[in-house]
């Protein structure tokens, strides 16, 4: 079977996209191919500085691209909020939010509101701001949700969401809380869509593969020398266009309409941890993600 590619992108005119950490990486190429398909493309971004010029890059690719730059830091739920609320203000639409942004097996930190980095960063963070921009997805007939999880969350979560010790004050483990946060995607993006059913938004997380070149940007210090230096050269690395390709085909392929709920990797659905599919430890995950964040929660 021949793989989807971006090349395969219907029109996206009409089309708007929020796609977080849209700077660099995987979310910038993400972000180029969807603009030069017709969609407006909003980069939500940490830096303003790095997002114009992602920006103006895109712009150079492709003129005529309709490319907007948010300021979005997701250690932060103050920003996550004012974010938010300018893109309601300024968003008739949106089609498309993309949760890509995420830091990966980081030295022991607390974001801005005191929660473990990872999970602050790549789980709390987005799971507050699709809350906040539900309704406009709700509106938008077609509309889809894609979070960036990995496969690892089977590896370094096999003990499920620690409760107990959620912020891993007793004992820190980069590769741990890396797991945790990577399962806690997972499982927001199932009870998302069991909540949303049958309303027509679809739902679904994303394993692009490893890419180191990504990695490396998504971490520091010795793991960033490894990503950098050593990973590139093991059999399981993948390119970031392959891995754009995923991205991308998960966002506007006409195949997926309506098929949510899912985990891919490479184009196809793939096996999740049984951890991340209860039902009963989800529910709980989701309302205590409620509390900590203070989101509305999915109608």
């Amino acid at each position: 079977m021949t793989k989807w590619t971006s090349t395969d992108i219907p029109d996206q005119t009409g089309r708007t996209a929020v796609i977080t950490g849209a700077n660099t990486g995987l979310g910038y190429e993400t972000a180029s191919a969807l603009a030069s398909h017709g969609a407006r493309v909003i980069l939500a971004v940490r830096h303003l500085d790095k997002g114009k010029a992602a920006a103006d890059l895109i712009a150079r690719r492709s003129p005529g691209a309709d490319v907007a730059v948010q300021e979005l830091d997701l250690t932060s739920l103050a920003s996550v909020r004012a974010a938010a609320e300018e893109l309601r203000a300024n968003q008739d639409r949106i089609d498309l939010l993309i949760n890509n942004a995420g830091v990966m097996m980081t030295p022991e930190e607390t974001t801005k509101d005191g929660f473990e980095l990872q999970f602050g960063t790549n789980h709390l963070g987005h799971f507050a701001l699709t809350g906040l921009l539900i309704d406009r997805l709700l509106d938008t007939p077609g509309s889809r949700v894609v979070t960036v999880s990995s496969m690892g969350h089977r590896l370094f979560a096999r003990a499920g969401i620690r409760f107990d010790d959620l912020q891993w004050e007793r004992g820190y483990s980069r590769t741990g809380a890396y797991g945790q946060a990577k399962l806690a995607n997972l499982m927001f993006t199932y009870e998302l869509q069991r909540r949303l059913a049958p309303r027509p938004v679809t739902v679904n997380a994303v394993c692009p593969g490893f890419v180191p070149a990504t990695a490396a940007a998504s971490t520091s210090g010795v793991m960033r020398l490894v990503m950098s230096f050593v990973m590139p050269h093991m059999p399981f690395a993948t390119s970031v266009d392959a891995a754009t390709d995923s991205f991308v085909f998960m966002a506007v392929d006409p195949s997926l309409e309506g098929v949510g709920g899912k985990f891919f990797g490479e184009q196809h659905p793939i096996e999740s941890s049984p951890q991340s599919r209860d039902t009963e430890q989800s529910q709980r995950f989701w309302e205590l993600a409620e509390r900590l964040t203070a989101a509305p929660d999915a109608p």
